[in-house]
């Protein structure tokens, strides 16, 4: 399996080109919306839906974050159960949090249904494989629980998951039938299409530099001016900046590294991936992977802590494809990515207001193409005016994590751990074979 030589890009940027964006800046604007990711165009949509003069800025291009890079993979709810949902928010938030969430890959395909976004969406279903017994046990009594709130999730037996992912390594999975896959890049650029045709303006390479607040409204500095609004959001996740001091410690970054094959011969898709339906698999540092309209096959995983990439981390995701596909080996790489992620403390996204006119959010942690989307939502009823003890998901403290560079440290250290953990387990595997 060899890699091309103009292999370090992200597939999905390749496959579109886009329009550029507005020039002038505007001196005054209800709302100012800093990231033009998902829940940040989420959230213009909907304000701008609504009528208010919205203006969204991004320090870089649309879709060169997370909501550009990711693997494409529409999952509903959250790391957490519904159960430990319920346990935490109390049994009638918990409950309201849980259809929220649960519900968030269908907002997804009804939103890109209502705009008639082209983005190869396809709402047919997710695999969450397990690497073992306990895994396989643990993926049971997840799906108990969706299925209890009418969840269209059900296990598959070992034989079933061995037809529809073409490979023998796993034990069974959950099959969840309210998820899908999508291509993210033109995913995103649909929703900034849908935006700027209610007259909101999109700001390319517009950093929000500093935020001021005086007599009851916001400055927004940037290099193009400054620009005075009621309310702001920050909807730029793992890639935000000090804008408040505490913003980029409220989270851990990791970082996720994605590679595509070459599109694959009709001999090999039958045998890689022939149920056609995206996977994730429950390894310590898990493997997600699925294939493209146009045959490729893309796997994903936990990435170095770093934005560069090179030729090791090529040969790091070959192995991972190797381990599940052997059959791939003569197939090339052609592209190969990284983005980052962003890990909340509470092990959920973080919506908060820290003052008077300001929304947060963020941490998606792997859910991001559904849960960033339905975020969107939530933050514009919040700068509509809903009360925060009303809003369907908790709005919860503004504050950053104790320590925070120290939890990088970790998670570092602990990211090693998993990894030769994981290697252990699959040297065992393959004795039992």
């Amino acid at each position: 399996m060899k890699a091309t030589i103009d292999v370090f890009n992200c597939l999905w940027q390749t496959q579109l080109s886009v329009p550029s964006c507005a020039t002038t800046l505007p001196s005054r604007a209800h709302v100012v919306v800093i990231g033009a990711g998902y829940t940040g165009l989420a959230t213009a949509l909907q304000l701008g839906e609504a009528g208010r003069d919205v203006v969204v800025l991004d320090a870089m291009n649309i879709g060169d974050g997370a909501s550009g890079r990711n693997g494409g993979q529409v999952i509903p709810g959250l790391k957490l159960n519904p159960d430990e949902l319920h346990q935490r928010f109390g049994e009638s938030k918990g409950r309201v949090l849980a259809d929220v969430v649960g519900g968030a890959a269908d907002y997804v395909f009804n939103l890109i249904r209502r705009l008639n976004i082209d983005c190869d969406a396809r709402q047919d279903g997710w695999i969450q494989a397990a690497h073992h017994d306990v895994a396989l046990e643990t993926l049971r009594n997840r799906a108990a629980q969706w299925q209890s709130r009418g969840g269209d999730v059900q296990m598959l037996d070992k034989a079933r998951t061995d037809q529809l992912l073409g490979t023998s390594i796993y034990r069974g999975a959950l099959l969840d039938r309210r998820a899908g896959q999508l291509q993210p890049y033109q995913y995103v650029h649909g929703l900034a299409a849908a935006v700027r045709a209610l007259g909101v303006n999109i700001f390319e390479r517009c950093a929000a530099l500093q935020l001021r607040r005086s007599e009851g409204a916001w400055t927004v500095v940037t290099p193009h001016g400054e620009l005075r609004a009621d309310q702001v959001v920050i909807a730029t996740n793992a890639y935000s900046s000090p804008l408040l001091p505490a913003l980029p410690h409220t989270y851990v970054t990791l970082w996720s590294l994605q590679a595509a094959t070459a599109p694959l011969s009709d001999d090999l898709l039958a045998q890689v991936l022939p149920g056609g339906l995206p996977v994730s698999d429950t390894y310590r540092v898990l493997r997600y992977f699925r294939r493209t309209q146009d045959g490729r096959f893309v796997l994903g995983t936990r990435g170095a802590f770093r934005d560069d990439l090179n030729h090791g981390d090529i040969a790091r995701v070959r192995a991972e494809m190797l381990d599940i596909y052997p059959m791939l080996e003569n197939v090339p790489i052609t592209h190969c990515w990284c983005g980052r992620v962003a890990v909340p403390a509470a092990s959920i996204p973080m919506l908060s207001q820290p003052e008077s006119g300001l929304t947060v959010a963020l941490g998606y942690y792997g859910r991001g193409v559904a849960m960033a989307t339905r975020m969107g939502a939530l933050v514009a009823d919040l700068v509509q005016g809903l009360p925060p003890q009303e809003s369907a998901y908790p709005v919860t403290p503004f504050k950053a994590m104790p320590a925070a560079p120290l939890h990088r440290n970790v998670a570092r250290v602990a990211a090693n751990v998993m990894r030769f953990q994981d290697l252990f387990e699959r040297r065992v595997r393959g004795v039992r074979r």
